[in-house]
């Protein structure tokens, strides 16, 4: 039983570097053939240098790692299991457990705490915040009944977006970081990220890339609507002048405008998230 205690956040702008390394979830086959595995990956956004940071393996043929995003100044990659929360260097050393509880963990913009999706009740989920040593867990909202998934801090530490998925729909919520202000800004969409300056959100409707504002309005389709590939996340670049998505089971890369987009995973990695690291 965690205890849960309360915490002021003194919330700093996220650092805005240079473009580095992609960070790539992937849900991969192991050597053994039939078997899959969640893996974390990384490489250069032109396709080139592909690593594997580390593999989780179960007999259970599950990928199941279910959020992994690098830290604001890329040295160290979170991860969550659903069931625990752990963070890694990129080397794939020094892997630490946060907590023995969490699904979903993101980081805030300073480093120094992360947020995170918790069961409340049998059909209610809520989002969590706690410092990174695993003290002054903090609830942030009530439990809504629903699922709730891939929270996104924004980089003045002040809001939370996130997924909400009730009565077979997806939807963009956001709220305080304090717990005020809890609010639909999308009634369609799903797995919203922000923009350095925290002026957009990046989301997807399974078909485009979408940015709007932080409040839902001045919505804009970054690409065309595409049938035969699901096109499952997005993410700015640290420098805001690109995107990496999803699409297909593989990452791409384009433009902030949706110009030049083309594919740079390799086709026999199953890429479900994508992050892209400041450097």
């Amino acid at each position: 039983m965690i205890a849960l205690l309360t915490l002021t956040l003194s919330a700093a702008h996220a650092f805005s570097g240079t473009n580095g390394r992609l960070l790539l979830r992937t849900c991969d086959p192991t050597a053994e053939g039939a078997q899959r595995s969640s893996y974390l990956r990384t490489m250069r956004p032109d396709g080139r240098d592909f690593r594997t940071v580390a593999k989780f393996h179960t007999p259970s043929n599950d990928c199941y790692v279910d959020q992994a995003t690098w830290s604001s100044r890329g040295r160290a990659i979170l991860y969550s299991t659903g069931n625990a929360v752990w963070t890694i260097r990129p080397d794939g050393k020094g892997r630490r457990r946060v907590l023995d509880a969490g699904a979903y963990a993101a980081w805030s913009p300073n480093g120094r705490e992360i947020v995170f999706v918790e069961r409340v009740e049998d059909n209610k989920a809520a989002l969590f915040r706690v410092r990174l040593d695993g003290s002054a867990l903090r609830r942030v909202m009530l439990g809504l009944e629903s699922d709730v998934y891939a929270p996104s801090w924004s980089p003045d530490g002040r809001t939370i977006a996130f997924t909400r998925y009730y009565r077979a729909q997806e939807s963009i919520w956001t709220v305080g970081a304090n717990g005020s202000r809890l609010r639909q800004v999308a009634a369609a969409g799903r797995w919203p990220d922000w923009s350095p300056d925290g002026r957009r959100i990046i989301f997807t409707d399974r078909l485009s890339v979408w940015t709007m504002a932080p409040s839902g309005n001045r919505r804009h389709r970054v690409t065309p609507p595409v049938l035969e590939f699901e096109t499952s996340q997005a993410t700015f670049s640290p420098d805001g002048r690109k995107i990496a998505f999803v699409r297909g089971w593989r990452a791409w890369v384009m433009t902030a405008g949706g110009k030049r987009a083309h594919p740079v995973s390799p086709v026999d990695s199953l890429v479900s998230q994508v992050d892209w690291q400041a450097r």
